[in-house]
């Protein structure tokens, strides 16, 4: 009888422990689309786990820094790059399939016919880009000799571009809609930049628990088919807008991205292509 009632007790505890919701920490403002992915990724564990957001975390350098501390978060997402892989525990999975390498150029609407007559890339090289100084496509677009100008804070690229400070504000291609309500700008439709790039979720190298659970959960959307359907419910009518394919693409070199990076994983990226 006591070896009955001590064996539903280690039941229950066990129980208890695995099933106990368990709070994993990210930084406020995250894209409904990243909350969707990780929420459901975890969604494969035992565990329950619920997301709380964390404010005042303004840039991307001190997010990832932030991991893992008793004031920090748990997950962190961003663009690859050997630092930033040195710095944390990468999950090498593509979690918006490569789109962040399509970059599209925000410009005057007074210049709309001036960018629709610009054809090579040398042309192109030639004008001048707005771009943040913690974004790693500043390093990638400098190191492919585009003429940048650098700022620090969140609108400032913005304002340099209605004072014809520069030419060019690229923006990932998934916010291109964000510019239909600004009165002189617009997005250039005629051109697209593309370089290969993987956005990871990364946790603390110490959290190898963590790791486990967002690789297998993220392994276990592609293979159920959930992470296309995903995806497709946030982007697939915005991107058939934007007619990627039907536009003139100036690709560049990423030097930032690592060796481990999974291009020739076909499922990984959208078009399972990466842009060609």
């Amino acid at each position: 009888m006591k070896s009955w009632i001590i064996a539903l007790c280690l039941n229950a505890c066990f129980c208890f422990s695995a099933c106990a919701e368990q709070t994993v920490r990210i930084t406020s403002g995250a894209d409904p689309y990243v909350i969707a992915l990780l929420k459901h990724t975890l969604s494969y564990q035992r565990e329950v786990h619920k997301l709380d957001f964390v404010e005042n975390i303004p840039t991307q350098n001190r997010a990832i820094r932030l991991l893992g501390d008793k004031n920090g978060i748990d997950v962190f997402w961003s663009v690859t790059s050997d630092e930033r892989e040195k710095q944390a525990l990468a999950v090498r999975v593509p979690i918006v399939k490569g789109v962040l390498g399509y970059r599209l150029g925000v410009i005057k609407k007074s210049r709309l016919d001036y960018f629709a007559k610009l054809k090579t890339d040398g042309e192109l090289r030639g004008l001048r880009y707005g771009l943040r100084t913690d974004w790693p496509d500043t390093v990638i677009f400098k190191d492919n000799d585009f003429n940048v100008l650098e700022y620090s804070q969140e609108n400032a690229g913005y304002e340099l571009l209605e004072a014809s400070r520069i030419d060019v504000l690229p923006i990932d291609a998934l916010y291109a809609n964000d510019i239909t309500d600004m009165t002189d700008l617009t997005i250039d439709p005629a051109h697209v930049f593309y370089y290969p790039s993987a956005v990871y979720f990364f946790v603390d190298k110490d959290n190898k628990a963590l790791y486990q659970k967002l690789k297998s959960g993220l392994d276990k959307t592609i293979a159920d088919g959930s992470f296309d359907t995903l995806f497709n419910r946030h982007f697939e009518s915005e991107l058939a807008e934007l007619a990627l394919d039907k536009r003139q693409k100036i690709t560049l070199v990423n030097t930032l991205l690592p060796a481990s990076a999974p291009i020739h994983t076909k499922k990984y990226w959208y078009n399972h292509n990466q842009g060609k």
